[in-house]
């Protein structure tokens, strides 16, 4: 039980490290995002470059791309159960599942990636969302994953990534520039999205700690009632050992 007990202790520790860590990269991811949509603006609205618009807009009958958020670690409740059902009920989509634990064999998930793999290696996603948004043919792109609001506030939300709308009275001054205009807003697109991404899935792994830092504080419990009921059982036994000690002096006395 000692054993158990130190193992359940570390994972409860490391849960609360991850997500202060978690925070810090959303932050981090956050503070780019914003420059990139400020930049973003400034080539869409500049009129010397006269971008075709349609670039930032959904197409009607277009595909709808939808991202699952899950994890490859276990011991965090329901946290992979309720995307993977989300992803399960989902029709007439093309499916982008993140987390060996919720892992899906079927026809419309167009990749299966690991958590570690989404940090690591994004081009695997882009090689399937590029061509879609480069030929105009994504309708959305939305993620599907649990929201960490506070330690007592986790919820399984769903948030729209593309299409994007832009404030044309954001944009202050015309610029030329010596490159294909499109071909860089459409990297810088493919950029904010997985700077999007990022902040969801950074969110998404805060809420799992939290998840799992409170079933380890419920398992840290549970393992203290036990072994206290078993020092219980120790000291009845022993007062009863001492008992019956007493009572055959007792009666040697007699």
């Amino acid at each position: 039980m000692a054993n158990i007990k130190n193992v359940v202790k570390v994972m409860n520790f490391h849960s609360l490290l991850r997500v202060d860590k978690a925070k810090r990269k959303a932050d981090n991811y956050k503070a780019l995002e914003e420059e990139i949509l400020s930049f973003m603006n400034k080539v869409l609205n500049n009129k010397n470059l006269n971008l075709d618009k349609r670039l930032i807009t959904s197409k009607p009958d277009g595909k709808i791309v939808n991202f699952y958020i899950g994890n490859d670690l276990g011991f965090c409740g329901n946290f992979n159960s309720s995307v993977k059902h989300v992803a399960e009920e989902d029709k007439g989509v093309i499916k982008i599942v993140v987390g060996e634990k919720i892992f899906m064999n079927k026809d419309d998930v167009a990749l299966n990636i690991a958590k570690e793999d989404f940090y690591n290696d994004f081009k695997k996603v882009e090689d399937i969302i590029k061509p879609l948004l480069i030929n105009r043919r994504i309708k959305e792109i939305n993620a599907i994953f649990n929201r960490y609001y506070n330690v007592n506030n986790i919820k399984l939300e769903k948030k729209k990534l593309f299409p994007l709308e832009f404030d044309d009275s954001k944009n202050t001054e015309d610029f030329v520039i010596e490159t294909d205009a499109s071909s860089m807003f459409e990297d810088l697109l493919l950029l904010y999205i997985e700077c999007e991404l990022q902040i969801i899935e950074s969110n998404s792994w805060a809420a799992e700690n939290i998840m799992r830092q409170n079933l380890t504080s419920e398992s840290l419990k549970k393992i203290d009632e036990i072994e206290e009921e078993k020092q219980k059982q120790v000291r009845k036994e022993k007062k009863y050992q001492a008992f019956k000690k007493q009572m055959a002096n007792y009666r040697k006395g007699i």
